[in-house]
Formats: C-alpha cells, structure tokens, sequence
C-alpha cells in the first residue's frame, strides 16, 4: 500500500506525463536562420514536428556510400501533415 505522500507523487508524475505527451502531440515552433517564422504553407499552421532526410545522390548509392550524403532537416505540419525541407539549420522556439 501506498502512503498519502507517495500517492500524491505518484499523480503529480503521471499528470507531467501527461502534459509531456499532450505539448509533443501538439508540436513546436521553428523560425529559420534569419529570424523567420515557419508557418505551413498549405493551412498556415505554425506546429510542426521536426525529423531529417538523407539527400541521396546516384554516385554515393553507386559506391555505397549513401551515408555520406548530405542530410536536410524537415518539418511536417501538425496540422495537415505537409513536409517542408530545409537544408540548413531551423532553430526550435
């Protein structure tokens, strides 16, 4: 059995959980390098989730050696789902 204080922190750690889950489920912001704000280009949503794709060139796939290509950073649309690539970096705020 759990005392009252355990119980307490006990709760207190699944809301967080929760909060955690809910704000990644909601995405974040991005602006670019030079300060501006992404905002989709489709439904002008401005929450995007933040992954990053290798840029395949056919000589490195030729030789093997894919994982020497570049790689661009995408952000997919909370919203609607559309991807935006970026080769360069996009700074989270």
């Amino acid at each position: 059995m759990y005392t009252e204080e355990e119980f307490a922190r006990l709760r207190k750690q699944a809301e967080d959980l929760d909060r955690k889950r809910e704000d990644e489920a909601k995405g974040n912001k991005y602006e670019t390098i030079n300060g501006k704000q992404v905002v989709c280009n489709l439904c002008e949503n401005d929450h995007f989730h933040k992954g990053s794709a290798l840029l395949n060139t056919r000589g490195m796939t030729f030789f093997g050696l894919d994982w020497l290509n570049e790689s661009a950073v995408t952000l997919i649309c909370n919203g609607c789902g559309y991807i935006h690539w970026f080769f360069g970096e996009i700074k989270q705020i």
